[in-house]
């Protein structure tokens, strides 16, 4: 099950590999066996590698170069946590194996999955905020992504492009990339922390870095949202994220919902050619989301969010 795996980090220090992580990669950074013959059955290596090649190929997705951790360690010093992490290039359908793997696999346990997990990276952005006396997360609902529908208790998330490792500081241009293309808002006019914690999702074959913003103006951050959104429709083009919501953070329960878990009532802002539209919906969650809510479930750990969100 997702989970906070590493609290509190003072800093991430970040060792590039300098070659693509492929599916045949062999030796410690090399892709689970299970994973790669999957990547292998289904084509994926075929699969077109950029926007241009899927165009030409009348396709609407392609296999792009995101990337992975290979090797994650924790360091402790007096009061610092600081994370130590090799980040390689890596496509997009290996994570996409992996959760073939696990979907067509029956009584795996947590630890065969954490097993399979290539570690795609990825970003995250939180965002804390009072409204009419109550706590919430700003959060979104996947659009034309991975889960889409349901909750993500992120602000703005998304994978680091493989583009984005020649950066100084890729975890940061990969969310600055996110909130422009999500919410149509530049990153520096979200204050916000440096990466805070981490979030394991190896049960999709993620792991996510989340940022804290503070002092989050929700008003703001809506009238961004809808103007973006709003252009997106008028073109046709597809929304990552079909709407933002407000995810109470303490006294709420999750219930069988298709299936699945899920949360009832919850209040969201979906965007139309007039504006957003305030309605309350039942809706999935992400792994991201549960993990976030179990989390915050404990009050110390509630009081230590609020407090890095300026509250």
């Amino acid at each position: 099950m997702a989970k906070i795996s590493i609290e509190n980090i003072s800093r991430i220090e970040l060792n590039v590999i300098p070659f693509e992580r492929k599916f045949d990669l062999q030796g410690d950074a090399g892709i689970d066996t299970k994973v790669r013959d999957a990547y292998v059955s289904k084509n994926y290596d075929a699969e077109p590698k950029s926007k241009q090649e899927a165009d030409a190929q009348g396709k609407k997705g392609f296999n792009g170069l995101m990337s992975s951790f290979t090797h994650i360690t924790v360091h402790h010093q007096g009061d610092e946590t600081i994370v130590v992490a090799d980040i390689a290039p890596t496509r997009y359908l290996i994570g996409q194996a992996m959760r073939d793997v696990v979907k067509a696999s029956a009584g795996l346990s947590a630890e065969d999955v954490k097993k399979l997990s290539p570690d795609m990276a990825n970003v995250s952005l939180v965002a804390p905020v009072k409204v009419n006396g109550q706590y919430f997360l700003l959060s979104q609902i996947k659009g034309k992504a991975l889960g889409s529908g349901e909750i993500h208790a992120g602000l703005v998330a998304g994978n680091i492009d493989g583009k984005y490792l020649k950066r100084q500081n890729p975890l940061v241009a990969a969310l600055q990339e996110e909130c422009s293309e999500e919410l149509g808002m530049d990153l520096s006019t979200l204050d916000h922390t440096s990466a805070t914690y981490m979030l394991d999702e190896r049960e999709t074959g993620q792991v996510n870095f989340a940022f804290v913003a503070r002092n989050t103006d929700a008003d703001k951050v809506l009238d961004s949202y809808d103007t973006s959104a709003r252009t997106k429709l008028i073109t046709n083009e597809p929304l990552e994220v079909m709407a933002l919501s407000l995810l109470p953070v303490a006294g709420i329960a999750l219930v069988p919902l298709e299936g699945t878990k899920g949360l009832r009532n919850i209040e969201c802002y979906k965007p139309t050619a007039f504006g957003l539209e305030k309605v309350h919906e039942n809706r999935g969650i992400r792994p991201y989301t549960q993990a976030t809510l179990d989390y915050l479930a404990e009050p110390k750990n509630l009081k230590f969010l609020l407090e890095k969100a300026g509250f």
